[in-house]
């Protein structure tokens, strides 16, 4: 009975002490080493969105990669639920969704399902169900239904998509892999991206297992006349509600007198 009890005390000090190296650690895996075209962009009142190149070093030769652009910051959005309430289609409830990246591009060089474990990719974070995974809902008004998790997944993705802020491509020709070692790729950074930092992952799989990892910080900034009404409205903002005031009354008074002008002939 002794041998025993001590052969399950050491049995469960191995499970303890080993659970935490079940997980992945990215951060612990040999470095890839990477490279942008630039690490800052300036937002002006022209900005149309930018392209970014990076460039890579695979650790492991002949390993797929994953690219994983997201941004360091989150946001609470909100989105309401159609109904039919007698003849009319209306919002009959609102949901609050937290816990969802503001931006969200992932590339590969071949699909991610030949690439990683559903389980590997979840913990990772890659993918599209990885992201509805972390989602969460806050309902606001109405009453909730089993359905509306992939009735609100499926609208928040179409609003992302629309505005080219979430896109998936699993194509060698857009992540390129030049003898089995070096590759490139770029992200397009669309004009809905707002200031703040930015980050681009690169994990390098072998079978099925992670042996690579690197990361490009990105930092998007506003310049000029933009950046100037922003910091104003931030830390100036009776000075700012004044001013959009004086310029509303100006603007008016301006209309007036094109469309007075015009009236006498």
């Amino acid at each position: 009975m002794k041998r025993l009890a001590i052969l399950s005390l050491a049995c469960c000090l191995i499970c303890f002490w080993g659970a935490p190296a079940l997980a992945i650690t990215p951060e612990a895996q040999p470095k890839v080493i990477t490279s942008a075209s630039k690490n800052v962009v300036e937002i002006g009142l022209s900005y149309s969105g930018d392209k970014i190149f990076f460039f890579g070093v695979n650790p492991a030769p002949g390993a797929d990669v994953v690219i994983k652009l997201t941004a360091e910051k989150e946001e609470a959005v909100k989105l309401s639920v159609k109904g039919k309430v007698g003849p009319l289609w209306m919002t009959v409830k609102q949901y609050e969704v937290t816990n969802s990246p503001f931006i969200y591009k992932l590339h590969t060089s071949k699909p991610l399902d030949q690439i990683v474990s559903k389980e590997t990719a979840q913990e990772l974070e890659l993918g599209y169900d990885a992201v509805r995974g972390k989602m969460k809902l806050h309902l606001i008004r109405g009453e909730a239904a089993p359905e509306d998790e992939e009735t609100v997944w499926k609208g928040l993705l179409k609003i992302k998509e629309r505005a080219t802020l979430y896109n998936i491509v699993e194509d060698p020709a857009r992540l390129e892999i030049s003898e089995g070692k070096l590759f490139k790729h770029y992200f397009r950074f669309p004009p809905a991206a707002t200031e703040g930092r930015y980050q681009v992952e690169s994990f390098c799989f072998q079978k099925g297992e992670l042996v690579g990892y690197g990361k490009d910080i990105i930092e998007i900034k506003k310049v000029g006349l933009e950046h100037w009404l922003t910091q104003t409205s931030q830390n100036q903002p009776v000075f700012f509600g004044i001013m959009a005031v004086v310029i509303a009354v100006a603007a008016g008074l301006l209309v007036g007198v094109l469309f007075g002008k015009g009236g006498h002939h």
